[in-house]
């Protein structure tokens, strides 16, 4: 009989993750790159962006990587920051170089990643200009498919400040 309460329990700890509400603000999020130069949203003066969240030693995350980073270099008017979970530094630049990956070795914390909403990895979140989470993605996501690449072009669109509702 533990099996049935056990679904049913996974299934409301499901629920409860994917309708977490949006809103939150990611406006102080900050974040060191590989030289050890802190970094936060505030540099992005209002431009939407996604921040990606990531760990190398997550399986998914490093099956999505490559094509994360090709979406990244074919859309440089989108904003991607990468942000690692991984807690040494050196470990995230290494994984990049052994796996030619064009991507920043930026690293974030557990602790905020947990605040943002982050409940898995890969996760990404659409960021408004204001600091506003509008929208979640969490899990590996099919960046080189074209409809998907329409929707995050589209959503980035939408939450620029001049496409924003006062």
């Amino acid at each position: 009989m533990t099996q049935p309460t056990s679904s049913i329990h996974m299934l409301f700890i499901c629920i409860a993750i994917l309708c977490m509400p949006l809103g939150a603000s990611a406006a102080e999020l900050e974040w060191h790159d590989s030289s050890g130069a802190l970094h936060s949203l505030k540099e992005y003066d209002g431009q939407p962006l996604m921040l990606h969240f990531w760990a190398t030693w997550c399986p998914p995350c490093r099956a999505e990587l490559p094509e994360l980073a090709i979406w990244r270099s074919t859309h440089p008017e989108a904003v991607i920051i990468p942000i690692s979970l991984d807690e040494n530094p050196s470990t995230v630049v290494q994984f990049l170089k052994q796996n030619g990956l064009d991507l920043p070795a930026n690293i974030g914390t557990n602790q905020q990643a947990i605040q943002l909403g982050v409940r898995g990895l890969p996760s990404s979140f659409l960021v408004a200009g204001n600091g506003k989470i509008t929208r979640r993605f969490l899990g590996a996501q099919a960046w080189t498919d074209p409809a998907f690449s329409r929707k995050i072009l589209r959503a980035l669109k939408k939450a620029s400040p001049q496409n924003a509702k006062h």
